[in-house]
Parts: C-alpha cells; structure tokens; sequence
C-alpha cells in the first residue's frame, strides 16, 4: 500500500511541474513492478516528447539492473525508487553522506548499463572501451570516500560538547516531525523552531540551554524511516553517532498516526525498537505524545530529573559575604534545604559542570562541603 507519507515525500523531491506517477514494487525479478503495469503506463499515462520530465516512482528499492531494465522500457520516464526519493530530499537540505550515496548509486546504475552494453556488442574478451573498468574503479573511490567522510563526522560527535552535563537527543519518525519540531521548542523555550518539513533536519542540529541547574546539549536528530537499511545508516551517520552518546533520547509522538508510514498500532514499538539498537545501555528513553501547553514545564521537569547530579551538605559561617553565596546557590544550584543554628545548612543538588564553582564559592567563604548520596 502507498501511504500518505511516501506520497508527501514525493512531493517535496519531486519539481512541481513534473508528471508523476508512484507504483508499488511487487518484486518482479527484472523490472521490480508487473510488467501489466508498465504496459498500462504506456497505453494510458505515458507521453512521448512530453514537454515536462516524467517521473516513475517505485515505491520500494530496485537494484542497478532493474532501473536500467525499466529504464530502456521506458525511455521517454525517469525511473526512481525509494531509496532515490529518501536521499535525494535529505540532499536537498546539505547531507553530504546522501549527496555521495546518490553519486554512488549512480554510478552502479551506470556500471550495470555499460555492462550490458558490453554483452550485447558480444564482447567476451576484455572491455575495449576501458568503461566498466572505469566505472569499477569510480565505485571503490566513492565507497572510500563515503567511509570516510563517516569517520570524520562520527569523531566530531565524539568531540563535541563534551563540558555539558548531559546530551538530550529529540527523535521521531518521518511523516511526524511536527511534534519533534513541538517537543525541541520545549526542551529550548529560547529557541525559535520552525522545521516542521519531512524528513527534517537532513542532519543533526544542536544547541545548549539550561534545565534547572544543567547545562545541556540538546539534538534535534534526522527522523527515523520504518526501518533503518544499511544505505539509510550510512546516510544519517552523525545521527546514529549521536543517539549512541545520548545520556537522554526524548521520543515525539503525536496522537494522530494518520501520516505514519506503518500500522499506527506498531508505531511506538518499531520506533522504539530501532532506537533501543543504536543508543548506549544505560540511556533514558522518554515517550512525549502531544502534550498541551500546560505540560511544558512538567516535561523539563521530567527530563531535569534524569540528568546527573550530585547532593551535597554545605555549612557557611554567619557573614555578610556568606549570606551572599546562599543566594548564588540558589541561583546555581538546586537548593533542597537550608537551616540556621550555629551554622547556616544547606542541602542542594549541584551539576556537574558546577562542582568546581560551588567548592570555590563555599570555601572562600571559610564554608565546607561534605558530600551526600549520589
């Protein structure tokens, strides 16, 4: 079945003067589609020397020989399938890893066509044009290339934002991103988000901002596809890479699936699925299913709760200059308790990035700090 999602996908790749036509692969060994349907394409949707482009969109993945089958039956149609149309829009949005996978594919396609022009001509011998060579070798440059342009973007997310105290990843799948667009608005109120497109980001965008006394970085990752292919892992590299340092994967749900590309009964559990491959152990996945408004503070408040954190026990002298540093601590800090008897007491919750702060603060100020549970 062709879902509403693939036929919106198609429409954001797909110029809007462009004749198109989606048709479901059915697995046919040479074409991919029933070769009843190509002739009923011809007979009634097919326009020789059309004067826009004709595009022919599989709604499923061909390999090489099959778009150079359909092709050469279809001369006058541009042939894509699945893969195709998922590449070709996160390349519109600067994914390099697509813009190199669909060099690629390309150039497989090309490989496949001069190899049977190669046969046709009934060459057995070597390849006198030096073509297939040619392309053999362009394949293994490109697959070089792309492996490592995978490394270089897996270590810069190795590197990055290694001072926060926590990296929150914002995740859903295609056909949803409206309410990961919603969800990362309200992980940063000071952020002004607006993707709300399919399949968007192409690629991952980070920012930082504060939850209670945490500096985060918070991801807005590349959704998800029903399932994840090795072509879809290569093209969304640095998303994968960044899920799997999430110490935080927050899920956007919406509540109404009408757009999913799968059974909305299977929705969460495919999603969570994928994720739970990709993320490390002991990451804390969190569900957020459209919630109104009013929610907004209680789910910081549930991810506020999930990062790291240490409780400490701190005792300030009765000073002008201690007196100061209580109120730095409660604009620093979780303060959970505070009590004046020889001492001024406090129990407060310090993160991480702050340890060194806070003992600073204390003990210029002839305070001491003992720490308490974890």
């Amino acid at each position: 079945m062709i879902t509403q999602t693939f036929k919106h996908l198609v429409n954001a790749v797909v110029a809007s003067k462009a004749r198109a036509r989606i048709v479901s692969a059915i697995g046919h060994n040479r074409y991919g589609i029933d070769p009843g349907t190509i002739n009923q394409l011809q007979e009634t949707w097919i326009v020789e020397d059309a004067p826009t482009k004709q595009r022919l969109v599989i709604d499923g993945i061909l390999h090489p020989g099959q778009i150079v089958d359909l092709s050469d039956t279809l001369p006058s149609v541009t042939v894509c399938d699945r893969r195709d149309i998922v590449l070709r829009r996160l390349s519109d949005d600067d994914n390099q890893l697509a813009t190199m996978s669909i060099e690629l594919r390309q150039c497989r396609i090309d490989h496949r066509r001069a190899m049977q022009h190669q046969r046709h001509a009934a060459t057995d011998g070597p390849d006198q044009s030096g073509r297939v060579n040619e392309l053999t070798q362009r394949k293994q440059t490109l697959r070089n290339k792309i492996e490592t342009a995978i490394a270089d973007q897996q270590q810069s997310v190795k590197n990055a934002y290694s001072n926060v105290d926590a990296r929150i990843s914002v995740i859903t799948q295609i056909g949803t991103e409206p309410a990961a667009n919603e969800l990362y608005s309200i992980i940063n109120p000071n952020i002004n988000s607006e993707i709300t497109a399919i399949l968007r980001p192409a690629t991952p965008m980070t920012t930082v901002t504060t939850i209670g006394s945490h500096e985060v970085a918070v991801t807005r990752v590349t959704p998800f596809i029903t399932d994840i292919p090795p072509w879809y892992e290569r093209a969304i590299a640095g998303t994968l890479k960044i899920l799997n340092q999430a110490d935080i994967i927050a899920i956007a749900e919406p509540n109404n699936h009408s757009h999913t590309d799968i059974d909305p009964e299977n929705n969460t559990e495919r999603l969570l699925m994928n994720i739970q491959q990709q993320c490390k152990d002991d990451a804390e996945i969190l569900l957020w299913a459209g919630k109104s408004n009013t929610d907004h503070d209680s789910i910081r408040a549930d991810i506020a709760a999930e990062l790291p954190d240490t409780q400490i026990t701190i005792s300030l002298p009765y000073t002008d200059d201690a007196q100061a540093t209580v109120s730095w601590l409660y604009d620093n800090t979780t303060v959970e308790s505070i009590s004046y008897n020889k001492r001024i007491v406090l129990t407060v919750r310090v993160a991480v990035n702050q340890n060194d702060a806070v003992q600073r603060a204390v003990t210029s100020v002839d305070g001491s700090i003992q720490d308490g549970e974890e």
